[in-house]
């Protein structure tokens, strides 16, 4: 009797086992990126990027849902001059990896990692959105790791509210229609082209698999989080940095009065100020000319020289006491 529950539970281990293996099987197939995508692995969670041009380096956190197959008319346009790296949103294709964290101090973790990586002492960082919000983090926690930090539109100063939860809702449709409608209401551009079937589903490719939907949910849930504890903004008048705040002049998803929020509440940085013109909330979408020429003239006043490498490492604490 003994031997025959002992086999028993020994089937049983195999079948946990075995379903367990199922579920985390790898969705990412490295043989299935495009040409110009690389990918590295960071802290066990599998990377994907472009990086094009030579120059000083930025690194463009791209916010979820969105690839870096949107990022491509801006990024080359700036890689004439620039080291330009754009990164995907870490677990958008293997959600597994991320364990269940989704957290902003996870992913400034991968970003600073990702760096390590690359063999980047010194970068210049630009996000638009929830990402413009996790620029001027990294900044914060990083400062000598950073060149310049580039918000636009950014969250960094909204605050709890049903508005605040109502446009962050539209990041977590990331199907056909809620990818389109994202579109429509953040770019100009596509509200008025909206783009064929075979661009969308270049764009939807990452987004297509089940897990991937529930990461984009996970991470803008771990966002509202920050967003209740005000976790950007009490970094704000901490800031020591040069800092971009890009404004979208037709921006329907960020009200002015967070931009005006964030330059109140910083104290110590150099703080400069630009509109983009008949632009949405993705200017780099509709305005790419344009917003290049700006990034490229800030940029080009805070040059990464080798006095400014760090010489050891002097990253701010992270975690719960520095909300």
């Amino acid at each position: 009797m003994r031997m025959t529950i002992f086999s028993f539970l020994k089937v049983m281990m195999a079948a946990v086992i075995l379903a367990s293996c199922a579920v985390q099987k790898s969705l990412f197939k490295p043989e299935n990126l495009p040409p110009d995508r690389h990918w590295v692995m960071v802290q066990n969670v599998p990377v994907v990027y472009t990086d094009q041009g030579q120059g000083d380096p930025l690194l463009i956190l791209s916010p979820y849902p969105i690839s870096t197959e949107l990022w491509k008319d801006f990024a080359g346009l700036l890689a004439t001059s620039k080291r330009v790296i754009v990164i995907e949103p870490p677990g958008l294709r293997e959600p597994n990896a991320m364990g269940g964290d989704f957290s902003s101090e996870h992913l400034l973790q991968i970003y600073r990692e990702f760096l390590k990586t690359l063999n980047i002492p010194v970068v210049h960082v630009l996000g638009v959105g929830e990402t413009g919000g996790l620029a001027v983090a990294f900044g914060h926690h990083f400062t000598n790791r950073i060149a310049s930090v580039i918000s636009i539109n950014g969250f960094q100063a909204i605050t709890w509210s049903e508005e605040a939860k109502k446009t962050l809702d539209l990041f977590n449709e990331p199907t056909e229609v809620g990818l389109k409608k994202l579109l429509a209401i953040g770019s100009i551009r596509y509200r008025q082209q909206p783009p064929p079937r075979e661009e969308m589903d270049r764009l939807l490719k990452p987004l297509l698999d089940q897990q991937a939907r529930k990461a984009v949910n996970d991470r803008i849930t771990a966002f509202l989080g920050d967003i209740k504890a005000s976790y950007i903004p009490t970094m704000l008048p901490t800031v020591n940095y040069p800092l971009l705040l890009v404004r979208s002049e037709n921006d329907a998803l960020l009200p002015e009065i967070y931009l005006m929020r964030t330059r109140a509440q910083i104290r110590k940085g150099q703080v400069k100020y630009r509109v983009i013109h008949q632009a949405g909330h993705l200017a780099f979408l509709d305005q790419p000319k344009e917003l290049t020429a700006v990034v490229e003239n800030f940029m080009g006043a805070y040059p990464i020289r080798k006095a400014t490498l760090p010489s050891q490492e002097a990253d701010h604490p992270m975690g719960p006491l520095h909300r």
